[in-house]
């Protein structure tokens, strides 16, 4: 309907352009037919207009070859017009490099810079793998006044060439110039929370969800940010809200279930993960967190079924090699050490990941080497600015034990860092709650 408006402004006195443009605005298709064929018949087939409103109908009542034929048409009877370009270059949907040409054909026909073409260029040198060219069509289009829709497609093209700064300046530009919907409040509120900055990114979130209840992204953020803050009846509002408008959404069930975890609600828990896990039998996470939530209810044989399928789509993730080093070791296999040697392989920096593997060689009666592990694990500690609590207290749980079993612990640092809460242990349940695992 924006490409009829752009042709009929030009259509000469008299004409009856005015009624053909007025009955597609409508809706009014068969009458609109009726009309360009009478305009035909007067003109023995060349009245251009009425070839490219019937292009558009057909192209709306999903006729596609036809209307493809009449744009065709339009392009014969005046060939310097970029709009009937516009029309055919959207045909060539799956086949970007076509629809590339043909779209910088009519940039070289427009008489003025066309914010349009240039957003569709954006597209189909993104989806054709050139990014970085993708970007500076996008800037163009901004340039040009394409308004919201070149900004945000500006800031993710942006982000896929890792350019963050770039992207939130983008978006900071689109919000500041333009009255933005949901959609792009809602990906710059994501971004933001990603570069670190929670206050604002609440603010964005916040407005998405006043302009758009049902927006699931903004939601799935916000519940992601209530989480972390412990507020958990509040993020399960969110991602019900969520599921409500998407309920499909294998996020919004990985993260409900978690969520449910958390208040102790196993079950339910487990039915949300095992959803999420059968919509997307190929999602590494889904896998993973359903083996989590498996191994806190003493399940550790289908826990470790999850996580080798996790592990097998993502071998490279350390915390699912650990977990199945924890479930390995509760069967009582012998691989368990070699899954905890590989987690510690993976990402050496990481106090938890060392704790436990300190841990593991504690309980195997491997005390010389739980003190060598419990020396790195002190050492991140007191790198980090902010150690975790949590760790800290396990670590000097764990140093209690070795003292009381009769070990030198000289060659610990003597300030490790200390605990400023109590440990809390989420996974220890009274038996009769659980199912028993079938080994």
């Amino acid at each position: 309907m924006e490409h009829a408006l752009t042709v009929v402004k030009h259509c000469p006195p008299g004409s009856r352009n005015w009624l053909l443009h007025a009955r597609y605005v409508r809706g009014e298709h068969t009458a609109c037919m009726e009309i360009a064929d009478d305009l035909q018949r007067a003109t023995q087939n060349n009245h251009r207009y009425a070839y490219f409103v019937k292009g558009l109908v057909l192209m709306d009542t999903g006729r596609y070859q036809e209307a493809l034929e009449r744009f065709h048409s339009c392009i014969r009877l005046q060939p310097q017009d970029p709009e009937s370009l516009k029309e055919v270059a959207k045909f060539h949907q799956d086949r970007f490099q076509l629809s590339l040409e043909a779209y910088l054909e009519a940039d070289k026909l427009s008489k003025h810079p066309d914010p349009e073409i240039y957003c569709a260029l954006a597209e189909c040198a993104w989806r054709l793998g050139d990014s970085d060219r993708g970007a500076e069509w996008a800037r163009a289009a901004v340039q040009a006044g394409g308004g919201e829709r070149a900004a945000s497609l500006q800031a993710r093209l942006l982000l896929a060439t890792g350019d963050v700064a770039g992207a939130l300046a983008a978006y900071d530009q689109a919000l500041a110039s333009d009255a933005c919907g949901a959609d792009t409040l809602a990906s710059a509120g994501a971004l933001r929370l990603r570069a670190g900055d929670p206050r604002r990114a609440f603010q964005l979130l916040g407005a998405a969800l006043a302009q758009q209840p049902t927006q699931h992204a903004a939601a799935l953020a916000l519940a992601a940010m209530m989480m972390q803050h412990r507020d958990v009846d509040a993020a399960l509002s969110r991602l019900k809200a969520a599921l409500t408008a998407h309920p499909t959404c294998v996020a919004a069930h990985t993260n409900l279930g978690l969520a449910l975890m958390a208040k102790k609600k196993y079950v339910a828990a487990l039915t949300c993960l095992q959803r999420a896990a059968s919509a997307a039998p190929l999602s590494a996470w889904a896998a993973h967190d359903l083996g989590l939530a498996l191994l806190v209810c003493r399940r550790p044989a289908s826990a470790f079924c999850r996580l080798a399928a996790a592990a097998a789509l993502q071998p490279s993730q350390p915390y699912t090699v650990l977990l199945i080093g924890v479930a390995l070791e509760r069967l009582g296999d012998n691989r368990a050490d070699s899954a905890y040697a590989r987690a510690a392989a993976l990402d050496p920096e990481n106090a938890l990941i060392r704790l436990n593997l300190a841990g593991r060689h504690a309980r195997a009666d491997r005390l010389l080497e739980a003190v060598e592990e419990s020396a790195v694990t002190a050492t991140l500690l007191q790198k980090d600015e902010r150690p975790d609590p949590h760790l800290a207290s396990m670590l000097a749980t764990l140093l209690a034990q070795l003292r009381s079993a009769g070990v030198e612990l000289s060659r610990l640092p003597t300030d490790i860092p200390a605990a400023e809460v109590p440990l809390v242990d989420t996974v220890a349940t009274p038996d009769e709650d659980l199912a028993t695992d079938e080994v």
